[in-house]
């Protein structure tokens, strides 16, 4: 067949085709054995296949038994309080696996680093935590994860079980549960949906014709082009004409997936064929949980559902006809390359034929897939709806945070109380359409709905379905020769694959796009459905996926890992989260104010106006109402919701709308909670701006914020950054080095100003200001690299100058820290160039508490430092940044000084969001300080740390949002910004007063 060519079957090969009032129904109920969880069918009817017309022959007389989500019980992570029982386990450690250690993590544009000496260095380091966990309770590993988790699976006692549970290495010990798949034959059709009328996907979708997207972008085998979609499920049909290699390219540079023959050699070596450039098989886990395939152990699919799944996602254009009909059917990216992963098992269960999938598996199956070089991941596959840290759930979202783009099942037991399975907001997870009839979509009736079904109430913040697909009456590929090879079945497994195959469309023709930005423009662009019912969120999610609209989604909302860890360490504050919705569920007497990142991907500035429509007694409003973003560029916006008279346990809904011209970006507002007291704004804080034209003439503006006539001043360098950052804490309580380091307060007890110079020049600003000060001491922070003796020798024209430095920043540092008396605390900080941010805020906690900051590197201690921890003897000490500032070596090392503690946030914002929780609301001041251009924030943070008050910091352009929500819990009474509008943009002011004017 020529590229481009459509494959035609006729005759004797069968369409599976079940009608409506001729349905098979099933149910699974759970049995739990020795901690896993396994599933029997029981039957409400049988029911023939039918052939679709009667010139068409029929293969096989009845499909395959049916497969329902089994509800299984929940798998959430166990800790060593909870009850172990022996059984097969997953046990998570805490380092990073290669999919997100900084020196191998992948990304959007680059895929993890499993070959490099820093990647074989870090597996290692890895597989030895693994080996000396496993050897502490003397246990075998059935597999062993490196690339999407770091972690195992084994076979363990309850007393090894709980044993492991008990290290401190290990983050979780979760039992490996027996999952199915989500997807049965033809269910019943909501009542007056009419006899179905098209039965593929791609036309209903708008993918093919003249001018569908398709057309747009080069052809279907365009769509998805030099891109792999991982499937992970029963295997893949691998003669299927779907999957043909004819005229497809090679597999992309740099994958490394291989096609397995299996045990028996039951897949032929071309196999791999272009289309088809993996397919490998993961049974390690069904054996060690005490079961044996029924069927070949090979990659090849002996149940059609995981080349069913595949097809839709990716299938060629093959024309079925018979009895005078023709269907055109293909996936939803034709033109990209698949990789199969076959999990699922037929097996014997208590004298029952089962088909399982085990979360060992899975996960092995995931690991394999990021080391290969996989783009997308499909997931047809039940889960667990309780918890957002089910061990699958968390190897996908290390997928996504390596550049994956991840779709789940949401399940199949809407109707018996069921809710969305797969709630990690890294996921799109996707509920079942109808999409045939005239009245098309609306969500199908045995779909998951939301909302989670966390234990928490006050959790449920994130937004699940994310959206419908069809789901209902699919055709698509199914089994290999001997069987049907093509049928239709109904699920979330088919909408999930719909969704996959659109992401790889997507992400294929915007390279640069994270997944999050891909979630974002499918649900941003969906349609409505045509019943009420389905148009409720937490039944359709944002909608209906429609690709006509998603090629130009006008905004996107993106998020990274770090906003994902930040979502885990506190659930109930997902509302913040920067996704394509807002869903709180504990309103307060007070309006709640989100912030969100609006990014524009296009090539041209746009300005939206947002609009909201929903209940009078819920009250939504977007500040600016109006936003302008630059192409490439990104503002935010922040979003107020108050119940203003419905009851407190009723879910309330309305939608936001921006619009730019004929491009519309809407997201649902989902809330319930107590009636607001007032919806209307309090009396926003005094704002003023200190910053000059240069830091220089910044710092010089900020010394006049001082007491009056200040007695020290210090002075730093501008343009060496680092000796400043420790000087603002002795500067806050304003302490002179006498004689040998010897300390004491300045004679009257006032700070001390920090002012800024050039290492070789006494800038003029600095003099105007030394000569308002009239001080009778100045300490120069630094050596005569920072400060040269030309400048010395001047600054001693306005008062007796002395120096306080060392060979370095870290010595300097700890020759600061011995003017302290009697520490108690002292505080740390990375004295890296990209780390300066964290010190920043840090120092003027430090200057408040009147105990030093010391610097170190990220990877070490450095010794000058270590001379001064000895020397100080502190009890506490309290590093400031995450692992990526300094890591965990260097927090271990520092333990044999005093007891170690470390102050953190996500990002540089989100850590000084953290120091400054130690202040209680109604603060009288914050400082304002850019987190990137930090010279402006020296002077402030000897201020600060004088005052009291926290300083804050912000990007240039916008508020970040952690920072915007910590200044709403401050609620000063004034906010002061340090720095000119190079430093931080009147667009930051204008965020501000909007958080309280909204």
């Amino acid at each position: 067949m020529r590229y481009g060519q459509s494959a035609t079957t006729t005759g004797a090969v069968a369409i599976l085709h079940q009608r409506q009032g001729e349905m098979i129904r099933s149910r699974w109920r759970n049995d739990t054995e020795r901690g896993t969880t396994v599933q029997h069918q029981k039957k409400k009817g049988v029911s023939r296949a039918l052939a679709l017309a009667a010139g068409l022959s029929l293969v096989a007389g009845v499909l395959p038994a049916a497969h329902a989500v089994g509800g299984a019980a929940p798998a959430a992570p166990i800790t060593a309080n909870d009850a172990f029982e022996d059984g097969s386990y997953i046990v998570v450690l805490a380092d990073q696996p290669l999919a997100t250690f900084p020196a191998t993590a992948g990304s959007a544009t680059s895929k993890v680093d499993t070959t490099s000496a820093a990647a074989l260095s870090h597996t290692e380091r890895l597989l030895s935590q693994q080996a000396a966990a496993l050897a502490s309770v003397e246990a075998e590993a059935t597999h062993n994860y490196t690339v999407a988790l770091n972690g195992f699976s084994a076979n363990l006692t309850s007393e090894q079980a709980a044993a492991l549970a008990a290290r401190g290495d290990v983050v979780s010990i979760t039992p490996s549960t027996m999952r199915t798949l989500t997807a049965g034959e033809t269910y019943e059709l909501p009542d007056g949906v009419n006899v179905p009328t098209t039965d593929v996907s791609p036309d209903f979708l708008g993918l093919r014709g003249e001018g569908g997207v398709w057309d747009q972008i080069g052809g279907p085998m365009a769509a998805g082009q030099g891109l792999v979609v991982g499937v992970i499920d029963t295997g893949i049909a691998y003669d299927n004409p779907s999957f043909s290699g004819d005229g497809m390219p090679s597999a992309p540079e740099g994958w490394t997936g291989e096609c397995e023959p299996g045990e028996d050699g039951g897949l032929p070596a071309d196999a791999c064929n272009g289309k088809i450039v993996g397919a490998t098989y993961h049974a390690d886990g069904i054996r060690a949980a005490g079961f044996e395939p029924t069927e070949a152990v090979n990659p090849v699919d002996n149940d059609g559902h995981g080349s069913h799944v595949a097809g839709t996602a990716v299938g060629r254009e093959v024309t079925l006809t018979g009895g005078g009909q023709e269907f055109d059917i293909a996936g939803m990216a034709p033109g990209a390359h698949l990789a199969s992963y076959k999990v699922c098992w037929d097996f014997v269960n208590q004298g029952q034929n089962v088909n399982g999938c085990f979360d060992a598996d899975s996960i092995d199956a995931i690991d394999t897939a990021l080391a290969d070089g996989v783009d997308v991941l499909n997931f047809s596959i039940s889960g667990d709806p309780t918890t957002y840290e089910n061990p699958v759930d968390m190897a996908f979202k290390n997928a996504a945070a390596a550049g994956v783009f991840v779709a789940a099942a949401s399940g199949n037991e809407g109707e018996e109380g069921g809710t969305a399975n797969h709630i990690g907001p890294w996921m799109t997870t996707v509920g079942a359409a109808t999409h045939k009839a005239a009245d098309a979509p609306s969500i199908a009736p045995f779909s998951n709905p939301g909302p989670v079904a966390v234990p928490n109430a006050a959790e449920q913040t994130i937004l699940k379905p994310d959206l419908g697909a069809p789901g209902v009456d699919v055709l698509a590929a199914y089994s290999s020769e001997g069987g049907p090879r093509f049928g239709e079945l109904s699920g979330t497994s088919m909408a999930s694959p719909h969704v996959a195959g659109l992401g790889a469309l997507l992400a294929g023709e915007n390279p640069a796009w994270s997944p999050m930005a891909v979630k974002s423009a499918l649900q941003t662009s969906a349609r409505d459905y045509t019943d009420a019912a389905s148009n409720a969120a937490f039944e359709g999610g944002t909608g209906f996926v429609e690709p006509r609209n998603f090629l130009a989604p006008g905004l996107v909302f993106d998020s990274t890992e770090a906003d994902w860890d930040a979502f885990l360490a506190d659930p109930a504050s997902g509302h913040e989260l920067n996704a394509a919705y807002v869903v709180i569920p504990a309103l307060g007497t007070t309006a709640t104010t989100v912030t969100r990142t609006v990014t524009n991907p296009g090539d041209a500035e746009a300005t939206f106006t947002a609009a909201y429509a929903g209940p009078e007694t819920l009250h939504v409003e977007v500040s600016p109402a109006s936003v302008t973003v630059p192409a490439g560029g990104s503002a935010e916006v922040t979003i107020t919701v108050a119940n203003t008279g419905a009851a407190v346990d009723a879910w309330q809904e309305g939608d936001i709308t921006w619009t730019a011209g004929e491009t519309v970006v809407e997201i649902p507002v989902v809330a319930r909670g107590e009636v607001a007291d007032d919806t209307e704004p309090e009396p926003g804080p005094e704002i003023d701006r200190v910053g000059g034209d240069d830091r220089y003439e910044t710092a010089a503006m900020v010394s006049q914020m001082f007491p009056e006539g200040a007695d020290t001043v210090y002075v730093a360098s501008g343009q060496g950054f680092a000796d400043a950052l420790a000087g603002s804490a002795p500067a806050s309580s304003g302490l002179l080095p006498q004689g040998h380091m010897q300390v004491m307060n300045t004679p009257d007890g006032d700070p001390a100003p920090v002012l800024l110079t050039r290492n070789d020049e006494l800038m003029s600003d600095t003099v105007d200001a030394l000569e308002a000060l009239e001080p009778s001491n100045i300490i120069i922070l630094g050596g005569p690299v920072a400060i040269n003796e030309d400048v010395e020798e001047e600054l001693a024209e306005y008062g007796e100058v002395s120096r306080v430095a060392g060979d370095n920043r870290y010595e300097t540092a700890a020759n600061l820290a011995m003017m302290f008396d009697n520490v108690d605390t002292v505080y740390l900080a990375s004295g890296d160039d990209r780390a300066y941010a964290d010190a920043l805020a840090g120092a003027a906690r430090a200057g408040m508490e009147n105990v030093p900051v010391l610097l170190t590197r990220s990877n070490e201690v450095h010794s000058a430092t270590a001379e001064a921890l000895e020397t100080l003897a502190p009890a506490n000490i309290v590093i400031v940044g995450g692992p990526v500032a300094i890591n965990d070596g260097v927090e271990e090392a520092l333990a044999e000084y005093g007891e170690v503690t470390r102050i953190a946030g996500g990002n540089r914002y989100g850590t000084a969001v953290a120091i400054s929780q130690i202040h209680d609301a109604d603060v009288p001041v914050v400082y304002i300080a850019s987190g990137e251009n930090y010279p402006d924030a020296l002077a402030g943070s000897a201020l600060a740390g004088h005052e009291g008050v926290p300083v804050l910091l912000t990007r240039q352009a916008n508020l970040a949002n952690s920072t915007a929500a910590e200044l709403e819990r401050l609620n000063p009474e004034r906010i002061v910004v340090l720095g000119g509008q190079v430093a931080v943009s009147e667009n930051v002011v204008n965020q501000i007063e909007d958080i309280w004017n909204d």
